[in-house]
């Protein structure tokens, strides 16, 4: 595939893990250059969870309604090397968005900071630490460094995409809504039940209608589009993303699809 060798390359001259990584007090010094439109953020080792995730077992989850159960025997792994992305190296360290990362989102095993950092990290924020001179204290910042064109237009701050506070009054939960719908639209057609295939040899099949929370459906909304960036934007340069777009645009124009409220380029990211 076009792009993909030069791809891993700079993914292994920027890991993915370096966009986490806190700076030293005082931080307004700009991020090293990059060799590409970073598209490989992602949280520290520290935080990054262990390959023995935790199998969804059975109907009832502590949050909610799932629908679980055992892997049947001829389920394994997908093959991540047919997507438009290249398969995240293992000389790099553990994936810090892997099936067990994905699985522990929608079961509830990592905090919803957590999971935002992890978006956030994807779409190309970086976490810095800025000094501030009253107090001398460090204070946690977000900028949009390596941010995807079209979403750091609608977004330079990193939105909450979970709803940290579970407050669900619209003059809150109103911002979060939208962008985790704005998220969730970026999603192309054929990426959309992704998450569902993935994890069903975890054993996760998704939830039940009864007990779903805003929380529930976020986090497995966020856990999708981790999947399809994996899969189809981290690690490929922004104009190579920029050439396949305009490939879809054209499919979608022949197909007479422009108009769809939904996973096409209008919705992408890029």
């Amino acid at each position: 595939r076009t792009g993909t060798h030069a791809a891993r390359d700079a993914r292994r001259r920027d890991p993915m893990l370096a966009a986490l990584a806190p700076r030293a007090l005082p931080a307004r010094t700009a991020p090293a250059p990059r060799p590409r439109f970073a598209r490989a953020s992602a949280p520290s080792a520290a935080r990054a969870p262990s390959r023995a995730a935790p199998r969804a077992s059975g109907d009832a989850d502590k949050v909610g309604t799932v629908v679980g159960g055992v892997a049947g025997p001829d389920e394994g792994p997908i093959d991540e090397s047919s997507f438009g992305a290249a398969p995240w190296d293992p000389a790099d360290g553990e994936d810090p968005i892997s099936d067990e990362v994905l699985l522990k989102i929608v079961l509830s095993q990592i905090s919803d900071q957590e999971v935002n950092e992890l978006v956030w990290a994807a779409l190309g924020y970086v976490k810095e630490i800025e000094l501030d001179m009253e107090t001398l204290t460090g204070k946690e910042v977000w900028k949009p460094t390596n941010v995807f064109p079209k979403w750091a237009a609608a977004y330079p701050e990193a939105p909450d995409v979970i709803g940290v506070t579970r407050k669900y009054w619209p003059e809150i939960d109103a911002p979060v809504k939208a962008a985790c719908a704005a998220l969730t639209r970026s999603v192309a057609d054929d990426h959309k039940q992704g998450l569902k295939k993935t994890l069903r040899r975890l054993g996760w099949k998704g939830y039940r209608m009864d007990g779903l929370t805003p929380n529930m459906t976020r986090r497995a909304q966020a856990a999708n589009w981790l999947l399809y960036y994996r899969r189809e934007l981290r690690g490929v340069p922004i104009e190579e993303l920029k050439r396949r777009r305009e490939e879809r645009r054209k499919r979608e124009e022949a197909e007479q699809r422009t108009d769809a409220p939904t996973g096409t380029t209008k919705q992408g990211v890029v």
